[in-house]
């Protein structure tokens, strides 16, 4: 006669194996989504970027290897796209910290009264809004003849700017609407981290009779270091896809002064058809992202070990 002990190892491997089908099974429509909207987009762009074809006749591809990518390292409106890209990137960013940390503070002094609840909830109405309708705004606020900003210039007797339409100052333009919408995700992230601090560090330094740049360098900066790095890496990545508002505003005018490199793939696929072209600057994109990301997080890694 067979004893209970006998069968209680295929029972333990049954079970084992039927958690794992409920596994797989529960992670299964994540997979595929995945695959459907992120891995196959990435393997067809690459092995379209290899390729000379059109959008209207894709069945008919012509294989040139690495030509596309040789092609847009010797294209000066891609070149002038990623510098675009470049300066719009350390420009907000850069304004989006200051500002941010500046509103942080004041925040954060506020932080046990209704009123600074109050800003504080209305302060981050703009990073809720959609791109699109934050370009549709501004190219009101901002319209040459028609907007509150140059009626605003002319009411104290300075001469009215065209924002979108002036090559010098277009690019600035992108970049304070940019920042604009964006400095409330830094300010709360700083917030965050001052939160965070021990109130006895704001003692000691009030008793050692520590000025507010004092506090602010020894004990704010290094405590919010961190979470400052990966809000930057965030806004990195978001201002390397950055689209709707060029779209809207600019399209990348006047001449390629606010071409960015979305918008130069964008205009690839979808105006000139040249999707093999499109495909090539879309993958070089990725590339700047993944390396920026990949040593900014290094860097991260470093900070959170010290």
């Amino acid at each position: 006669m067979h004893t209970t002990d006998e069968f209680a190892p295929p029972r333990r491997r049954f079970v084992s194996r039927h958690a794992l089908s409920d596994r797989l099974l529960f992670l299964a429509p994540a997979g595929l989504y995945l695959l459907a909207l992120t891995v196959f987009p990435f393997v067809y762009s690459v092995y379209l970027s290899l390729h000379r074809v059109k959008l209207t006749t894709l069945h008919r591809k012509r294989f040139t290897g690495l030509e596309n990518y040789y092609d847009l390292f010797t294209d000066n409106l891609f070149l002038d796209a990623l510098k675009n890209t470049a300066v719009l990137t350390v420009a907000s960013i850069t304004i989006e910290i200051i500002l941010g940390f500046i509103a942080a503070k004041v925040f954060f002094s506020l932080r046990s009264s209704a009123a600074g609840s109050f800003m504080r909830s209305m302060s981050i109405i703009p990073m809720m809004i959609t791109p699109i309708c934050i370009g549709l705004i501004f190219s009101y606020i901002f319209n040459p003849t028609l907007g509150v900003a140059n009626y605003v210039l002319g009411q104290a007797s300075i001469e009215p700017l065209g924002w979108f339409s002036d090559p010098d100052v277009a690019l600035t333009t992108i970049i304070l609407v940019n920042s604009w919408q964006w400095t409330p995700f830094m300010m709360l992230l700083m917030l965050a981290g001052l939160t965070s601090i021990d109130q006895e560090q704001y003692e000691a330094a009030e008793v050692d009779g520590a000025k507010w740049h004092h506090v602010a360098r020894w004990i704010e900066i290094p405590a919010i270091r961190g979470i400052v790095i990966v809000g930057v890496i965030l806004r990195i990545i978001d201002n390397l896809r950055l689209f709707d508002i060029v779209y809207v505003t600019t399209r990348g005018g006047p001449g390629s002064s606010t071409e960015v490199v979305t918008f130069f793939a964008y205009k690839q696929d979808f105006q000139y058809f040249q999707v093999g072209y499109g495909s090539a600057a879309a993958v070089v994109i990725l590339v700047i992202s993944i390396i920026i990301t990949t040593f900014a997080i290094r860097h991260l890694r470093r900070v959170e070990n010290e």
